[in-house]
């Protein structure tokens, strides 16, 4: 649903929105700005959806806001191509009438990336998923016994007070209602250790874990999908092959790169072979 931090960092939405479903205001949006434009609003998980309601498509646009959802997205659409096997060679070569195109975009401050990926042909989202920071983590004790700033006196109220207040309950992280309480919590947590900083926006940023976005920097990266979109159906022009950096932060830089697909992929490749006895157990494995 919409909360109040979306407001500034894209077009669609509006303060009257706030509580809305996303999808069903920028369905409503589109069609009221374009005429004789048809959005049918999906307002669920993308994984309730099953493979034959992706499989309709003619191209699947990935506009997610965590890797966890790519890569499930990125399976799904690999999973929908089915094989030949050539006589001669003896290999399996996708099927290009089931192959459907993802055209996958993200932002971070100033920089962004734009991907066109053909599930099975060319590099898809595993296969590069190396090129990936992990994420930081910070250690359950320095948050319980030692905070040193205020996100960690939030994420103290947000995973330790919290379960011991509500049980087993489940907390919605979009509920304003929550997002007090945690923020109450935390700035009790950060008069205990002085330690400053502890408002209600940086609250919603942490246990939702949200990355600045500047809604410059989404507009440019939402129209570059929007012409790889128009390209890869109209085929008017080459598309991106296979991926474009922005980088808004001094000037205006946009290289363009390859990511050549692996063949040990667990997702679009044969796999990575593993060999091992047959006595062995599934934690030896492991």
């Amino acid at each position: 649903t919409i909360d109040v931090s979306n407001l500034n960092r894209q077009f669609l939405f509006r303060k009257a929105d706030v509580g809305r479903p996303k999808s069903t205001v920028a369905a409503e949006f589109i069609m009221k700005r374009v005429s004789g434009v048809t959005v049918e609003a999906h307002f669920c998980p993308i994984q309730d959806k099953p493979a034959d309601w992706y499989r309709q498509f003619q191209v699947i646009v990935m506009g997610l806001d965590s890797i966890e959802a790519r890569r499930w997205l990125n399976a799904m659409a690999c999973s929908l191509v089915t094989f030949e096997v050539d006589m001669e060679t003896g290999q399996r070569k996708p099927d290009l009438t089931s192959v459907i195109p993802l055209v996958d975009g993200g932002t971070e401050g100033f920089s962004g990336h734009v991907r066109v990926m053909y599930p099975c042909v060319s590099g898809c989202f595993e296969c590069t998923l190396n090129l990936f920071p992990p994420q930081q983590a910070v250690p359950l004790c320095t948050i319980a016994e030692t905070p040193r700033n205020a996100a960690h006196c939030i994420l103290y109220a947000h995973l330790i007070e919290a379960p011991k207040q509500f049980g087993d309950e489940k907390q919605d992280k979009d509920d304003p209602a929550y997002q007090q309480w945690v923020f109450q919590r935390a700035e009790e947590r950060a008069a205990q250790f002085n330690i400053p900083g502890v408002t209600l926006m940086h609250t919603q940023g942490v246990i939702k874990n949200i990355i600045p976005a500047i809604a410059s920097t989404n507009a440019i990266v939402a129209a570059a999908c929007a012409n790889e979109v128009f390209k890869v159906l109209t085929n008017c022009a080459a598309y991106v092959n296979n991926n474009l950096m922005y980088i808004g932060g001094q000037g205006v830089y946009a290289p363009t790169f390859r990511y050549e697909r692996s063949p040990e992929c667990i997702v679009c490749g044969a796999g990575v072979q593993v060999e091992i006895a047959s006595s062995a157990t599934l934690t030896q494995l492991l």
